[in-house]
């Protein structure tokens, strides 16, 4: 019988390793000796550069706080102007809302100065502030029931002026005494308005 033919045949696993596995312990002191000591370096010169530059910041922080403390006797020296500052600022801003909410009184009297005929001769007159508007009483002498009828129109017609009603006529030694009362109001013409 003839010998049968031998064939070659290899074996091989490529999934089993040649050689032991190596341990966890193994490769990380194989990465750390190969990759991780640059890591260390890199690392460690980080931490060198933030030391040297606490140094630095703390020698900014220093020279700064000096020169704040050069300044704080020339700041305290101007507490005085400061003081007379906001009193002022106060004062006119107390003025202002004053001015705001008052009537502009010498508006009113032109007014009735413009109003009056020369035969009229104003006694008194009187102005009351109510809320929104104000209440005028007129106390006078006229000549001529003519300038007083005039003086009572003229009134009427101005638009800052309302509610104008005389309220007392009476003669007494050829002389006409009256009174009229009005009403001037504070957010009109009569009012000052900014």
């Amino acid at each position: 019988m003839p010998k049968p033919k031998s064939k070659l045949a290899i074996k091989l696993n490529l999934l089993k390793p040649q050689s032991n596995p190596e341990k966890l312990p193994v490769k990380l002191l194989r990465w750390l000796l190969s990759s991780g000591r640059y890591i260390f370096i890199v690392v460690e010169g980080l931490v060198l550069v933030a030391f040297v530059t606490r140094f630095k910041l703390d020698a900014d922080l220093a020279s700064k706080k000096e020169a704040i403390e050069e300044q704080i006797p020339f700041i305290e020296s101007l507490r005085p102007y400061e003081i007379l500052i906001r009193d002022t600022q106060l004062k006119l801003s107390t003025i202002d809302s004053i001015k705001r909410n008052s009537l502009n009184w010498s508006l009113i009297l032109k007014r009735i100065a413009d109003q009056a005929p020369l035969g009229i001769k104003i006694i008194s007159i009187n102005i009351e502030r109510n809320v929104g508007n104000a209440t005028i009483h007129i106390n006078g002498q006229a000549e001529l029931s003519s300038d007083l009828s005039n003086f009572t129109a003229g009134l009427k017609g101005d638009s800052t002026f309302g509610n104008v009603n005389l309220a007392s006529v009476g003669l007494e030694q050829e002389i006409i005494k009256f009174t009229i009362d009005a009403s001037a109001n504070l957010t009109g013409s009569g009012g000052k308005s900014s």
